[in-house]
């Protein structure tokens, strides 16, 4: 590792910067991990997207229909194909508090910076049972640790349970899936002089940015909105980073097509509890990247559905924008 576990917090702060993506794990036809693919997305948004960090093993890369074995190998593709060009994060989500501290290890052992939790969704539905699944992942390995609070899923994360948490010496980060800024707010008043926060939605990074004071932010967003030669998520980022807040809002202004099929194909069936990853590989696909089937529980997309959401996409210009990247290569 490249520091110690009472160092965590603190290299947290330097690396916890920027846009960070988190892919899909593509599948071959034949439904197995298509390592191929994960090496050419992963060169794909580093070398073209140019995104500052990555996550695997999110909700969107269908970590629950993987086998633990299947799992860590994913971690190693990532990692390999990573080659040091940005600070890595594996997801190590799990109900038994044994295997999240396995694959937890297995991500330090191998070089990963960081890895991620979501709070656990069976008997853990009050602070204290929280608490002590963290604490006991937490005082296993010596990696930093990421809190992922999921309300929607989850027992929420308050300011008293986010407390408990920020004290354990190797939390060092929240992502923060509650949108809600009052909620963030509170959180970042509580610990966010302790840990980073981050938010999962693009929609409201400008406003976390300018009046929360956000560096931070993990979502999928990077590379469905953006291909190569043409970065507005990125380009308003640095802009806002650099107090140039009139322009920033111009190109921030420019992704609201995007956002409106992001809605209806991501977020909307998401908020209505029901897993979009069909749709986000099918968007992977029709911009050039590796995306594939899904696994059971996750339901594929109708031959109906396919096609409204190419046409959703010509509509907001990107599979021109991803024509072009392509022609240009």
């Amino acid at each position: 590792m490249k520091y110690r576990k009472h160092e965590a917090k603190e290299y947290a702060r330097g690396a916890f910067r920027g846009i960070w993506d988190s892919l899909s794990t593509p599948f071959t036809p034949g439904g197995e991990v298509d390592e191929a693919g994960i090496r050419r997305n992963m060169d794909h948004v580093i070398e073209g997207l140019r995104v500052d960090g990555h996550y695997c093993s999110g909700n969107v890369a269908e970590f629950w229909s993987l086998s633990t074995a299947e799992r860590k190998r994913v971690h190693e593709v990532f990692l390999e194909a990573a080659a040091g060009r940005i600070p890595m994060m594996a997801g190590v989500h799990d109900q038994s508090a044994g295997s999240a501290v396995e694959m937890a290890r297995h991500a330090q052992d191998i070089g990963y910076d960081f890895v991620i939790i979501l709070t656990p969704f069976i008997a853990a539905r009050n602070d204290d049972a929280v608490a002590e699944y963290m604490t006991y992942v937490a005082e296993r390995v010596d990696i930093g640790i990421v809190i992922f609070n999921s309300p929607g899923a989850c027992h929420p994360i308050g300011p008293d349970l986010a407390r408990r948490l920020a004290a354990l010496p190797n939390v060092c980060g929240m992502k923060q899936a509650d949108w809600n800024p009052h909620a963030t707010i509170l959180l970042e008043e509580a610990v966010g002089d302790q840990i980073v926060i981050s938010v999962a939605e693009e929609a409201v990074w400008l406003h976390n940015m300018t009046q929360i004071g956000h560096r931070w932010l993990i979502t999928y967003t990077p590379h469905t909105y953006q291909v190569p030669g043409w970065l507005p998520l990125k380009e308003y980022t640095e802009l806002a980073f650099a107090g140039d807040l009139k322009r920033a809002t111009e190109v921030s202004a420019s992704l609201a097509p995007l956002r409106t099929a992001n809605t209806r194909w991501i977020m909307g069936p998401w908020g209505q509890g029901r897993m979009p990853v069909a749709a986000l590989k099918h968007w992977e696909g029709l911009i050039g990247m590796a995306g594939g089937p899904v696994r059971p529980p996750v339901l594929p997309l109708t031959r109906e559905e396919k096609e409204d959401l190419r046409a959703d996409l010509k509509r907001a210009g990107l599979l021109a924008r991803a024509e072009a990247a392509a022609a240009s290569k």
